[in-house]
């Protein structure tokens, strides 16, 4: 049977190249169909009739763009197509019901893990009664949801995800992959819970040690692999001890295969981070954390039931800083009960961590989340499954959240807003040291960490700006609000150009570095510390900085590099 899998691909969509393996290892033939943006409908509409697939499934992971998978299932159908349209992925899940009697195009949604579930789909679509966890519209009309089983206890069952292409970064090809599914808390703003609970099994499983290698060897010595992009929600399990264990023996087996000299990415909650574990993690390539502070009041973080504490948002990044890490974090600085009182707090830390990327916005009410359950009890939910929304209860920190979204929405959200951007130069940089650590000078390792501070010191002295715009208005004041934001937005916007503009330099001048490997540039110099001291005419360190010299100065002096 032909299936074709449609979803964003911006990076690997591990979701659906794991349903794509499942489905070959039973025999059929799956066709992957990237949908990265509205602008690609037609093309994706084209490759889809063209391949003529029995069943089409659309990987409707995000409410953002929930519209967009609509539109395109409607489109399909329009063009001709007749077999067996299905949606899964968080968004349609929860949206199952609504889905169906909205937009005739779906035939049916699966309600969790697809792997199972797209495989008895195959082979039971004349029957879709006996296709556990899929919710479908019957002859009448009815919409009938089949009772689910969950997903797979072992995850060491599942075929390895289907690769076909790779990024590259310095010519090192990066893939991503899963040593986990689920999490083990149960915040707010996250669905998690809520998807578990619909669909049954395990919350939280992981991987065994020697299954994950076993991914890794293949991805190492048949495609080339040297950056593993982790995308488990955290990479830690809930026993710091145990998740020190389980990292030294992710150690231990790589170098019994010889997988050596990889670069890895993690994403990972503040309460995880220890110091022994980022020392073994450091030895495994680690050069980016994703850390989820998510707010800097107590009060904020006891509103989205984080069961973490600020103290432990400042370890952790001590820690990861410590390490030299390139850190990336995000602040949902507002969420239904903020207070200017809170905001401020969120100001200061902001203030006091100028050298790590990040970006700030609303805690938002997704279906399935804690937010959506208090707000709808509350009667404050506004909006439709399409953009579920809400109004901060303190009106002043309402205008506050107005005029920021609106003065740094393209900083904040687009695809090249400068958050992002920020993030990428000091990805890029973080890299080359890991691969390239004798491409390195100084001036830019000074360049890249000035312009994450000046990005950062920008996007401060904006929201404080607001902060005192607001704390003197009158909330109520709907015109000097609106006047307020747009002026903002301009501010912002032109700042963000100049700011763009430094940064792309900056880009430009590692890719030069790396272009010129080869050359014949300080060959004789020895990896030790003897490249501290030759100075350039203004006195900048001009030798380059290996990075093994730099840990064991760590080692020996416990000394943070900021």
């Amino acid at each position: 049977m032909k299936i074709s899998l449609v979803g964003a691909e911006l990076e690997e969509n591990l979701g659906m190249r794991y349903m794509a393996s499942a489905l070959e290892s039973k025999g059929h033939q799956v066709e992957l169909v990237p949908f990265n943006s509205e602008y690609d409908m037609t093309e994706v509409v084209g490759k889809v009739l063209d391949l003529s697939p029995e069943i089409v499934g659309l990987s409707m992971v995000f409410t953002g763009r929930g519209r967009e998978f609509c539109s395109l299932a409607g489109a399909i159908r329009a063009g001709g197509y007749r077999g067996h349209l299905v949606a899964g992925g968080p968004f349609a899940s929860f949206n199952c019901r609504q889905l169906l009697s909205d937009y005739p195009a779906f035939d049916s949604i699966a309600l969790g893990e697809g792997e199972d579930l797209m495989c008895s789909l195959a082979d039971h679509l004349g029957d879709l009664s006996a296709v556990p966890g899929l919710c479908h519209r019957q002859k009448d009309a009815t919409i009938i949801t089949n009772p689910s089983q969950g997903g797979p206890d072992d995850l060491d069952l599942l075929p390895f995800p289907k690769r076909t292409t790779f990024h590259t970064y310095f010519g090192k090809p990066i893939a991503s992959i899963l040593t986990s599914r689920g999490c083990w808390r149960n915040c707010a703003f996250c669905s998690i819970n809520a998807w578990y609970e619909r669909v049954g099994g395990k919350k939280f499983r992981v991987r065994s040690i020697d299954n994950i290698v076993v991914e890794m060897k293949d991805l190492y010595f048949t495609h080339g692999v040297r950056i593993f992009n982790f995308q488990d929600d955290n990479f830690f399990l809930p026993d710091a001890d145990k998740a020190l264990k389980r990292f030294q023996d992710l150690r231990s087996r790589l170098g019994e295969k010889g997988i050596v000299g990889i670069a890895s990415a993690i994403k990972a909650r503040p309460d995880s981070i220890t110091r022994e574990s980022i020392e073994v993690l450091d030895d495994l390539g680690l050069f980016r954390v994703f850390l989820g502070v998510e707010n800097a009041s107590e009060s904020g973080l006891k509103n989205l039931n984080r069961r973490s504490t600020v103290q432990q948002a400042l370890n952790a990044l001590d820690i990861l800083n410590d390490f030299d890490q390139h850190i990336a974090f995000n602040l949902l600085m507002f969420e239904p009960e903020t207070t200017m009182d809170d905001l401020l707090i969120n100001l200061r830390f902001i203030e006091r961590h100028m050298e790590n990327p990040f970006n700030f916005c609303r805690a938002e009410a997704h279906a399935g989340t804690g937010l959506e359950s208090k707000l709808k009890s509350e009667g404050r939910l506004l909006g439709d499954y399409f953009g579920l929304d809400y109004r901060l209860k303190d009106p002043s920190s309402e205008a506050f959240h107005q005029i920021a979204n609106c003065a740094f929405f393209d900083r904040n959200f687009s695809d090249y807003g400068l958050h992002y951007f920020n993030m990428q130069v000091d990805f890029t940089f973080q890299l080359l040291r890991r691969f390239y650590p004798d491409l390195l000078t100084q001036s830019l390792r000074g360049a890249a960490r000035s312009f994450i501070r000046e990005t950062n010191l920008d996007t401060y002295k904006c929201l404080c700006q607001i902060y005192d715009f607001v704390d003197s208005a009158d909330p109520g004041d709907h015109l000097a609000i609106r006047g307020f934001a747009q002026q903002m937005r301009s501010e912002v916007d032109d700042r963000s150009n100049a700011l763009h503009t430094q940064g792309e330099r900056i880009l430009a001048d590692l890719d030069e570095a790396y272009n010129a490997r080869g050359q014949d540039k300080n060959s004789s110099r020895s990896d030790s510390l003897a490249w501290v001291g030759e100075l350039d005419l203004f006195g900048i360190v001009q030798a380059p900085i290996p990075y093994q010299a730099f840990k064991a100065q760590l080692s020996g002096q416990s000394m943070n590099v900021r």
